[in-house]
């Protein structure tokens, strides 16, 4: 056959009705719908319309962030994988939305940068099988989180936290070396560019946007969960990713403080049953006055669950560490002793600070119920109270974690208001978890 008939043999007839063609655009309608049904769109606005999020669904989820109309957060995948498989985030299909607007008010139990802090936000949940994604918007920042429904234990094995940019911009990056770690680097002054994904920074961090917009990188409501990091992204340079401790199995005891992990688990995090996952949060300002006054990460924390909080009491500290004990034109020798910290009594009292700091060297460091002779704590105790004067010891936290029981009651009845935990390094979820059970237990000995 030439061309020309090869074209018209194709071509129905005029009298014969074109089923094939019908089928084919059956068949197209029918993928459009089940795309349209599994793609979907959820837009949230803060309560002045200021920030937008845009939740997109699809083979995988992504957000994206608006400031006064204008791209300011790229769309960034999201996602958390399970040890049964599970993906949170991957071919999902989303259930019918629920929007919530808030216009409420906290009361701290300690005065932050406000007695009264207001909590105006709009929300929305968006449910899955088995799991939803919760999106909270602020006027000065925005957070989501992930919330599962299951019984029984169930491991993390990793979730993915992207924070992408649509320019590289600046940004102030304190540097890791180890996630054994205090928390307290310089921060480089960098580009996106720079971190590379072997690169990694505590958090918070923060984002230079330009024209004076800046975005802070953090998370609340860390429970039962490993603390976030970011690093650099493999697949987009203007973009930055969590990572996370994994599970400790196995640690060495270096000395008195340093507990170093030696063995991890190839998970995260293990769990039990329903529960809600920490926050990832963005401050977002236009000027940095308004970064400084945000109470976003206050906000999204969960609520206070002690019933009494009058024993409570914030002040100001007289602490031995910032100057070595170097006090002169006293008829006494300076260090680690009574007299001394009798000293600083007095001069709290004289100036009116509500505390005075025991730092190292009250007590053995091997173990935290030896008191070393040339200290009373009792006596110590009583006479700060002449003076209104309250004692805080200073401890490392495996020294009290070795006698815990016995060390915070012993603390409680010495008449002590508190105590100064140092040197913990890691925010692994066991140690995570120690930080809560540390506080449960001061609590209930009405300890600081």
């Amino acid at each position: 056959l030439s061309k020309k008939q090869k074209i018209n043999s194709k071509l129905p007839s005029i009298n014969e009705k074109p089923i094939g063609m019908k089928k084919y655009f059956a068949t197209l309608l029918s993928l459009f719908l089940l795309l349209n049904l599994s793609a979907k769109d959820f837009t949230v606005s803060s309560p002045s319309e200021k920030l937008t999020v845009k939740v997109s669904v699809n083979e995988n989820i992504t957000y994206s962030v608006l400031l006064n109309n204008t791209l300011i957060v790229s769309p960034s995948e999201i996602s958390m994988t399970l040890d049964d498989g599970t993906v949170l985030g991957k071919n999902a299909k989303a259930g019918k939305a629920k929007t919530v607007s808030v216009n409420s008010e906290i009361t701290p139990v300690v005065q932050q940068k406000y007695a009264k802090i207001p909590d105006v936000y709009n929300a929305i949940t968006i449910p899955f099988k088995n799991y939803s994604l919760e999106v909270k918007v602020y006027d000065d920042g925005v957070a989501y989180r992930w919330n599962v429904k299951r019984k029984g234990p169930f491991k993390v094995i990793s979730e993915k936290a992207t924070f992408a940019f649509p320019n590289d911009h600046n940004i102030w990056f304190p540097e890791e070396e180890s996630m054994m770690s205090h928390q307290e680097r310089e921060y480089l002054r960098l580009k996106l560019s720079d971190i590379t994904p072997d690169r990694f920074c505590s958090t918070g961090m923060l984002v230079d946007c330009g024209n004076n917009v800046k975005v802070y990188i953090s998370e609340s409501d860390l429970m039962d969960y490993p603390g976030m990091y970011l690093k650099g992204s493999a697949d987009n340079k203007n973009a930055l990713v969590g990572k996370y401790p994994a599970v400790v199995l196995e640690t060495k005891q270096m000395n008195d403080r340093d507990v170093k992990p030696i063995k991890y688990a190839d998970y995260i995090a293990e769990c039990n049953g329903t529960r809600t996952f920490p926050w990832r949060a963005m401050v977002i300002s236009e000027k940095d006055a308004d970064l400084v006054q945000s109470e976003l990460i206050y906000k999204l924390a969960p609520e206070n669950v002690l019933e009494n909080t009058d024993w409570i009491k914030p002040g100001k500290v007289a602490w031995d560490w910032w100057n070595a004990n170097n006090i002169y034109g006293v008829d006494f020798e300076s260090g680690v002793n009574n007299e001394t910290y009798k000293y600083y009594i007095d001069f709290a009292s004289k100036y009116g600070l509500e505390y005075i700091i025991l730092d190292e060297g009250w007590y053995h460091l091997d173990d935290v119920m030896h008191v070393v002779d040339d200290i009373n704590i009792q006596e110590l105790v009583d006479y700060g109270k002449k003076k209104n004067v309250g004692v805080i010891l200073w401890v490392v936290w495996k020294a009290v974690e070795d006698k815990l029981t016995e060390s915070l009651d012993q603390f409680e009845k010495w008449g002590v208001k508190g105590i100064k935990m140092d040197f913990m390094q890691r925010d692994d979820q066991w140690m995570v978890n120690f930080y809560e059970k540390i506080a449960r237990e001061c609590a209930n000995r009405k300890l600081l």
